[in-house]
């Protein structure tokens, strides 16, 4: 069992990489493939499912974490449109499509379609934020879409949980289902609070004993939304509706301002994002390891053929993305006004916004795991009916939304100016502001250690321009240094400068990091080429005697110094000149490479010594580049150019920033 979890995780860590190298295919879908794939490998695992488990193991640490997260007041700004959709749809959701899928499929009892109907009533933000580096999703249509997904989480949850139970027990009632749900809704959401509130007291009562260990307090943490869900179901109240309120509660005791909650929130946020990371890749793993089983019982049953099984879930599909999209035509809710200080931009027509809302209401988790919790018997010990059909639809609709939404959403929504594209460009401003400030206030104390700084912050540039993709390319300057190191090195091995087998090993180097860049091919041919030079020079450089082993690793050394030292003066007149397009930030990162490189190889005590004492001034410069940093911010988001969500994020980074300065 440890050997499989091993192997899941480091799959899930697999699904990432993949994901780098074939970004067009989103992290879910790879995460599905590996799952398939585990399963073809030669080991004896046998993954079996808990249902009880996997509701308290998955979806009880997710949802807590969902409330916990809440943006409550862009949740509250936008509340008309996320109950509309949260509540609303679900419950129209249900009621009709269980009701198709009965019709569609009568081997599947009336109950049991609903339960299917409500374990695909829920939305997933988490699945549509993994489109998000592909699909530029509008910063609105985001926030409701993840307040959608806290709400009908629950209230599709609720609903699934009902539909079981009549389907197990046989027996249901409208009035008196009504009426439970109604009572246990309410229950489970006093509890999460009344827990959350004696949380609070308990955390309160170590923190006066002097028991201030983070650790400790993120143990306490961690193991809440477990404690709660199962608290809740011993006492027959929703488990589901207890985590979520208890998260959202959660949530108000870190707006205090005290040292001790600042660390905790740091640790909190670092440890959370990888229990969830986890979490949320081994529910698709695992349905990735149980579709073959599903699969192949799908295939050998004798009342539904394999066409038809697909055909259902793709038509499944589309009626769910379709009563979807009527609903948000007929209640408007594409038309709720934003408010706060955040940028506002022309929305598209009525139409396509509610196609847009439509395909980004990716089904994933969530449904995943409702349909995995399915039971295996009923309460007369009968095996429950189309068990594998269930999930096998289940599976179907996740995968075609997750398809919908990676390649369709990109061709409704390109070229959709966004806010998060001009926070970036706002960001790029910001930190190039720092660095100007900076180097004015250099002098000659202080001058090592405003150098340092400014790197580090044009280094955090040349980074957010990567990954951003706004500008030339970074690796424009890289290829050009690679050049006239090449061009050096030839001239030197050219000149008697340089031992041609020195220079000869030197640039076969650069070829391979040209041709790694640039995929031109012709590098490659010029591997094997020596440069001109007397075949004596050579013979005696490659002679293996001990003498001039060294000889050759000393004039290796101080030939990559000459080059280097050559590489320098290049960028600094560069920097100098006025008739460049590459980007001054790109240069001043170019360089540190190349002076940091120099400095490794100095032996000179003098200069080690003045690279220490510069060190001890480089936390006070810090702070400074810190400071003047959230003085930028302020400035950009009272002028209009950076959101109020875009200000949180950078200031959250400068806290964690000050925060690692101070350990």
């Amino acid at each position: 069992m440890f050997e499989l979890i091993l192997l899941m995780l480091s799959a899930i860590a697999l699904s990432n990489l993949i994901n780098r190298f074939v970004p067009s295919v989103s992290v879910p879908i790879i995460q599905i493939a590996l799952g398939v794939g585990l399963t073809f490998l030669p080991t004896h695992f046998e993954i079996t499912l808990n249902p009880e488990l996997f509701l308290l193991l998955f979806i009880a640490p997710l949802l807590f974490n969902d409330g916990r997260m809440t943006d409550r007041k862009s949740f509250w700004s936008l509340r008309k449109p996320i109950l509309l959709l949260a509540l609303g749809l679900v419950f129209v959701t249900v009621a009709s499509l269980g009701y198709m899928l009965n019709w569609l499929l009568p081997s599947l009892p009336l109950a049991a379609a609903f339960a299917l109907a409500a374990a695909l009533a829920p939305t997933d933000a988490i699945a549509v934020g993994a489109l998000e580096d592909k699909v530029a999703i509008p910063h609105r249509t985001m926030k409701i879409l993840e307040g959608e997904s806290l709400i009908n989480d629950a209230s599709g949850l609720v609903s699934f949980q009902f539909a079981v139970a009549a389907m197990v027990t046989g027996a249901f009632s409208i009035w008196s289902a009504g009426l439970a749900f109604v009572g246990i809704s309410l229950g489970g959401i006093a509890l999460g609070l009344v827990m959350t509130f004696l949380k609070q007291i308990f955390v309160m009562w170590l923190r006066r004993l002097g028991m201030e260990t983070v650790t400790l307090h993120m143990l306490i943490e961690v193991l809440t939304p477990f404690l709660i869900f199962l608290t809740a179901e011993k006492l027959g109240v929703n488990g589901i509706l207890a985590a979520v309120s208890a998260g959202v509660a959660h949530s108000i005791g870190y707006r205090k301002l005290n040292p001790e909650i600042a660390k905790l929130n740091i640790v909190s946020k670092s440890t959370w994002s990888v229990i969830i990371f986890v979490l949320n890749g081994l529910v698709f793993l695992l349905l990735g390891t149980q579709l073959p089983e599903i699969v192949r019982t799908i295939w050998e049953s004798r009342e539904i053929s394999n066409l038809e099984a697909i055909g259902h879930s793709l038509l499944l599909t589309v009626l769910l993305l379709g009563i979807r999209f009527v609903w948000v035509l007929l209640t408007r809710v594409t038309e709720a006004k934003d408010s706060g200080n955040e940028h506002r931009h022309a929305q598209p027509g009525r139409f396509k916004n509610a196609l847009i809302f439509s395909l980004a209401g990716v089904r994933g988790t969530i449904t995943l795991a409702s349909a995995l919790s399915l039971p295996f018997l009923l309460d007369d010990g009968t095996r429950f009916p189309e068990r594998h059909l269930i999930i096998f639809l289940a599976a179907g609709v996740i995968l075609w939304t997750l398809l919908a939404a990676n390649y369709l959403l990109p061709l409704l929504i390109h070229n959709e100016e966004t806010p998060e594209n001009e926070d970036v460009q706002a960001e790029l401003e910001i930190l190039r502001g720092v660095v100007v400030a900076l180097n004015d206030q250099a002098n000659t104390e202080n001058g090592t250690a405003v150098k340092i700084v400014a790197h580090m912050y044009n280094q955090r540039i040349f980074k957010l321009k990567q990954t951003s993709q706004l500008g030339e390319s970074p690796q424009t300057l890289m290829i050009q240094t690679l050049k006239w190191q090449k061009e050096y090195a030839t001239q030197a091995a050219r000149s008697q400068q340089v031992n041609p087998f020195v220079a000869y090993r030197f640039v076969r180097q650069l070829n391979k990091l040209l041709y790694r860049y640039t995929r031109d091919r012709s590098y490659l041919t010029e591997l094997r080429r020596l440069p001109r030079g007397s075949m004596k020079q050579l013979r005696q450089f490659v002679d293996p005697s001990a003498d001039t082993l060294k000889e050759r690793r000393r004039s290796e050394d101080a030939f990559k110094t000459e080059v280097s030292d050559h590489v320098v003066e290049r960028l600094q007149a560069l920097l100098a000149s006025d008739q460049t397009d590459i980007e001054a930030e790109d240069i001043h990162v170019a360089l540190l490479r190349y002076e940091q490189f120099q400095l490794r190889r100095e032996k000179d005590p003098e200069a080690l010594a003045a690279r220490r004492s510069s060190e001890e001034e480089l936390d006070e410069v810090a702070r400074v580049g810190i400071q003047l940093e959230r003085d930028e911010i302020q400035r950009m988001f009272e002028n209009g150019k950076l959101s109020r969500n875009g200000m949180k994020e950078m200031k959250n980074n400068l806290l964690v920033m000050e925060h690692d300065l101070r350990g």
